[in-house]
This record gives C-alpha cells, structure tokens and sequence, in this order.
C-alpha cells in the first residue's frame, strides 16, 4: 500500500507541476515574448498558447483522478481496511469534514472546477482571454492547488510561529517546484517551435524567452534552495536521522539529483545564454540550429532529473519525517570532541591534522592568484586539505552503534528511576556495585574490572551506546546482553537509572547556595496531595520555583513546622513546597499539629524519593553511602525551568536553617533570565 501510495503521489505531484508551469509559461513567458517579437511570429503563438492549454487541461484531468486515488488511500489507511471495502459516503463524509486532509482535498476541489471553467473559455478564445487577464487568475489558482498540500503534509505538525513559518516554507518550495520543473516542458516545445520558424522574429522570441525562463528559473532555484534548507532543519535535524532514517536517505537522493540539475541548469544559464542574447543577425550567423537544438536537448535532461526529484518527494511524502523516527547509526564509528577532549595525545594529532588542513587552504588561495604555479600548487592544498581533515577526523572518532542516536523509549521519569534502581540491584551491582563504582562483590574476578558508572565516560556516552552494551554486552569483557531476560522497557529504566547515578556523583558540591548554570534536570514525577490535589513536577515550569523536601520521621519534624510557618512568606515570593515523605504511611502524624499547609504527597511519594535521594551524594563521608537505614533529611531548589540549582542536606552544614537563607536563593532565582532550554522528557 505504502508503494501504491508513493506511486499516486508521483503522478499527483508530477500532474500538479505540469499544470502550474503550463499556465505559468503561457502569462509569464509566452505571452510578453510573443507580443515583443510581433506579428510575423503570431501564427506560431497561437499554436503554442493553444498547445500549452491543452497540456494544461489533460494535467488539470489526471490532477483529478490522482485525487481522487489520494482520498481513497486516505480513507483505507484511516479505517484500516482494504481500499474498496472501505469506502463508502459515510467515510468519506467524515474524512471531508472532519480532517485537515479533507478539508484541503475539499478546497482544491473547488481550485480545480473553476480551473476547469477557465481552460475551457481560454482554449475557446485565447486572445480576448489574455487580454482580460484570465490566464492570471488560472495560474492563481493553480499555485493555490500546488501550494495547499502543504496544510495537510509534515510542515502541519508544528505549532505556534514555527508552524506559520513551516507552513509558508513548504508552500513555497512546492510553488517553486512547480513552475521551473513544470515549466520545462512547455519550454522544450517552444524551442522546438522556434527553431522550426527560423527567422529574425522567432531570434527575438528564442532571446526574450531565454531570459524570461533564466531570471523565473533564478528565482525558483533561490527559493527551493532556502526554503529546503529550512524544511530539512524542521524535518531532519542532524546527521543521524538524515543518514539513519528512510526520509533522510531519500533526502540524500533528491539531494544527489539535484545536483545534476543545477548544473545542467548552471551551464544553461552561463554558456548558452551568452550566444543565445547575441544581436539577431550575429546569433542567426552563430548557427541558430544547433544552439536551440544543445538547449533543448539540456531542457529534456532536466525534465527527466526532475521527473526521478518527484518520485523520490513522492515517497517522501508518506514516509514519516526523520525527527521523530529513531535512525539507526550505519557506521561502525562517529566524531565526538567531548569524548576526546580530556587527552592530550588527541589534541596534538588535532593540532598536526589543523595545521595541514590549514597549510592545504593556504596553497589553494595562493592558486587562485597565482596563474604559471596552479595545476601544482592545487594539488598540494587539495592533498593537504584532504590528508589534515582525515588526521583531524579520526582523533575525534569513536566506536559507534547502531542505537547510537536512538532516543530513549522511556522518559525521564522518576517511577522509571525507582524502578531501574531495583534492576539494577538485582542484575548490575554484582560487578558494578551498589553506588555504582565498579567495586561489586564479583569485581575483584573481572578483567578487565566493570566500568565506573558514575565516572565521565559515562556521561560522554549517548543513551544509545548504554542501550547497545545493555542488549548486546561488550565484547572481551564479562558484560553480557540483557536482550533475553530483560524488556526493552526495562533497559531503558536501567539507562535512566545509570544516567541518574552519573549525574548524582557530578552534583556532589552542590551547596545551598545556587549554582550560576542549570545543568542537573529534574526528574519529573505525577503526585497526589494530602488535600487531594493530582499533578506533575512539570506543571510548575514557568509557573513557580519549586522547594522539593524529602523527610523522615520523626527526624524531620521539626523543619517541616517551620516551613509550614513560613508557608505564606514562601507564597509570596512564588514558590511551591512539594514535601515528600520515605514512608507515607507515617502521614498522619503530621495531621493537626506539625504541618496544616504544606502540600505533603501521598500517592507517588515512594518513586519520587527513590529517585530523588540519589542526589544525597556529597563530600561529606556520610554522603557515600548509597543506602542508609534512615534516609537523611535533604531539600533540592528547581528552578523555573526544571533544573535542580541548590541543594541542603542537613549534614552538610548550617545551610538553609535559617529561612532568611532559602529566601535569598529563592530571591536570586526568581531575578535571573532563563539561559538554557527546558529539559527534554528524554535523557540523551
């Protein structure tokens, strides 16, 4: 079906182009052509307008039976069933009015009959309809039809500015499209039919269209150039989903097509162009023929590379775009300077690979000048440029995996923390230990010893290298794949929990006071309140700064009445007390008496303190211990954004006892601009 699909679209888009660049040659090309090089060429002008009408009509007809396919294959794939058991009116009356699909299908609809309308006066009477400007409001109307796609396609999937700006982008690019690869055609005939008229008249006409069709073709290419690049940066990305997804590699082809049809296109406008605006008398001396014949036979060639760009947008468009699928990596390698960074040994082959490059760019500046000394000197700065960027390239190269770039199927959630932390208990802390450093029971029996998962290393890894070693194990070691015995739902937990540890050990000197860069996230939790109240951490971003408490009783009780003292000061100045308790079942001693305005949580207390009390690492000796018997007092600030900023454990010092203390933090918070994005969901 996806094939049949591809195929329909195709023949829509490529009846689309034809259209738009028939009607588009005829108002913006023929016409003001023809008329300049007067009435000795009139005859041929007719024909012309009259041919490229009709190639318009029969477009304007298979414009309609390739739509009417589209919403057949639109109502199957929405009702899941064979094509023709699935339509009826009740279908697709729902399809038409109620989605984006339908209703876009509805206006071009109405696009195409009163096309229809227009062909037909037009192909009745073509010069009394020029002059009233009818062949305008055709063409209108069919760039409207070739720019509608565009509401129900990929571009429609943003929101907000970025969605006005997708929508304008792909609209564009389809119109450009349209009139320079639709416009070929036309083009090719009338060259055909310039040169078959031979005189001076049909010399001016071979010249004004030249120029016409080049400065339409400048403008379509400037501007299927810069609204590419914009949908390529919405739809893509980065590298890994363009070389790692189906829509990326269909990217690269009509990337890899359109190279050859600029160039043809290039040599076109910069060497026939020349001899084609020669004086008539000398362009007929430089044998008229044979020119026309070259260029039109170049035209032809881009029609047909035009045709395979598409087929390849044709398949594009039902595949999903690469930003939302996860690639999978096709190399066995990938460039990380973080991963690299750190030795010194890389930084010197950079520094050589750097200074070859460097010394390759000199040599080619140098032959741009220097005329005698080029075919050598070229040579060197190329050989150099190569050799310094393949040094400099491989420093920077590490091992890579096929679920290298994959995103995690799992958010960063703290109930995936909790519960990665008990797998890892019962599959990881054997080897690795129970913090996480590489000191398990069965350690001192490996070689080489288990990895430190807090260490850098580990940070530096993406989640779909962990993801790799978890499902695969690590060749020539004891690690071994987890694919078997655990989900794939479950190595993710594991990943979140490891990023979780990694993060806790680069946390230790958080203090009281805020750090000046956000850089821990947040995990996010779902709660319940004692008073009822169902939230998310998240729904506080932008809202309020948040003072997440995590206590023990009765250890915390005395901090938690006075924050519930406090509670209206802390209001005032925007922030929301989460208190989370270790055993909730010891609520109710808090009921009346210690605490009556403190939201204390009830339902998702226990994975939202599991997750968080991994952050209790600190320089102090008590903060190594993964698992004390009574979990410690400790409060975390989180910003606005979602970041973890400041941190109290009660034994680490006098901290926020005094509530003047909070309050300045809070204050510093509350003053400061957001200087990095909000956590994605997704660790990475």
């Amino acid at each position: 079906m996806t094939g049949f699909a591809s195929l329909v679209r195709f023949f829509h888009l490529g009846f689309s182009a034809l259209l738009l660049g028939a009607l588009g040659f005829v108002a913006l090309i023929a016409y003001p052509t023809f008329r300049k090089a007067g009435p000795e060429i009139s005859p041929a002008f007719q024909g012309l307008v009259r041919s490229h009408l009709r190639l318009a009509s029969w477009s304007l007809l298979g414009l309609f039976l390739t739509s009417l396919l589209s919403l057949g294959l639109q109502i199957a794939t929405a009702s899941g069933l064979p094509l023709f058991q699935s339509i009826s009116w009740d279908t697709v009356g729902d399809i038409l009015r109620g989605t984006q699909y339908g209703i876009v299908w509805s206006f071009r609809l109405l696009c195409l009959l009163g096309l229809a309308g227009l062909l037909a006066i037009l192909l009745r009477r073509e010069e009394n309809a020029l002059r009233n400007g009818l062949q305008l409001i055709a063409l209108a109307l069919a760039a409207a039809m070739m720019m509608a796609p565009a509401l129900s396609g990929h571009a429609a999937a943003g929101e907000g500015r970025a969605l006005v700006l997708q929508l304008i982008a792909d609209a564009l690019h389809l119109a450009a499209a349209g009139l320079w690869l639709g416009g070929l055609v036309p083009l090719a005939d009338c060259l055909r039919r310039i040169r078959k008229h031979g005189s001076p008249a049909a010399a001016v006409a071979a010249q004004e269209t030249t120029r016409r069709f080049s400065l339409l073709g400048l403008v379509c290419v400037s501007t299927l150039v810069m609204t590419g690049l914009w949908n390529a940066w919405h739809l893509v990305g980065a590298l890994p989903p363009l070389v790692g997804t189906t829509y990326g590699r269909l990217l690269i082809m009509k990337l890899g097509v359109l190279i050859p049809l600029t160039a043809l296109a290039a040599y076109n406008l910069l060497c026939l162009k020349p001899k084609l605006l020669l004086s008539p008398a000398n362009f007929l001396r430089e044998d008229f023929g044979v020119l026309l014949s070259r260029l039109r036979r170049n035209v032809l060639a881009e029609v047909c590379l035009g045709a395979c760009i598409l087929f390849i947008v044709g398949a594009m468009g039902v595949t999903p775009p690469a930003r939302h699928i996860a690639p999978d990596w096709p190399f066995s390698f990938r460039w990380s300077w973080t991963a690299v960074k750190g030795s010194a040994k890389i930084r010197s082959q950079l520094f050589a690979g750097g200074s070859m490059a460097t010394f390759g760019l000199l040599a080619l500046f140098c032959a741009w000048f220097r005329r005698a000394d080029r075919p050598w000197l070229t040579g060197a700065g190329l050989t150099g440029l190569g050799y310094g960027g393949m040094v400099a390239l491989s420093a920077m190269s590490i091992d890579a995996y096929p679920t290298t770039y994959r995103r995690p199927l799992v958010p960063y959630h703290a109930i995936s923390i909790a519960n990665g932390a008990r797998l890892y208990r019962d599959s990881c802390a054997v080897c690795h230990g129970v913090a996480g450093y590489g000191d398990g029971p069965a350690a001192d029996g490996l070689k080489p010893k288990p990895a430190d998962l807090t260490a850098k290393h580990t940070r530096d890894h993406t989640v779909g290298d962990l993801f790799w070693w978890l499902t695969e194990g690590i060749k020539g070691t004891a690690m071994p794949g987890f694919q078997a015995s655990l989900t794939e739902e479950e190595r993710w937990d594991l990943i979140n929990f490891m990023r979780t540890i990694a993060a806790a050990e680069q946390a230790r000197p958080m203090a009281a006071l805020a750090e000046p860069d956000p850089w821990l996230v947040a995990p996010d939790f779902v709660y319940r309140t004692v008073d009822g109240e169902g939230k998310t951490l998240k729904d506080h971003r932008g809202q309020s700064v948040v003072l997440l408490v995590l206590f023990t009783l009765p250890h915390s009780q005395k901090r938690l009445a006075q924050l519930d003292q406090a509670h209206a000061r802390l209001n005032e100045v925007g922030v929301r007390v989460i208190a989370v308790p270790w055993d909730a079942d010891r609520i109710s001693d808090l009921a009346g008496r210690t605490v009556r305005y403190l939201p204390v949580i009830t339902d998702g207390s226990q994975e939202a303190f599991a997750a968080y009390a991994l952050f209790r690492r600190s320089f102090s000796a008590e903060g190594t211990r993964p698992d004390p018997p009574i979990p410690p007092h400790m409060e975390l600030l989180i910003d606005r954004q979602g970041y973890v900023r400041a941190r109290w454990i009660p034994w680490d010092g006098a901290g926020w006892t005094s509530l003047d203390r909070l309050l300045r933090e809070i204050d510093r918070l509350n003053q400061e601009k957001p200087s990095a994005p909000a956590p994605d969901e997704h660790v990475h």
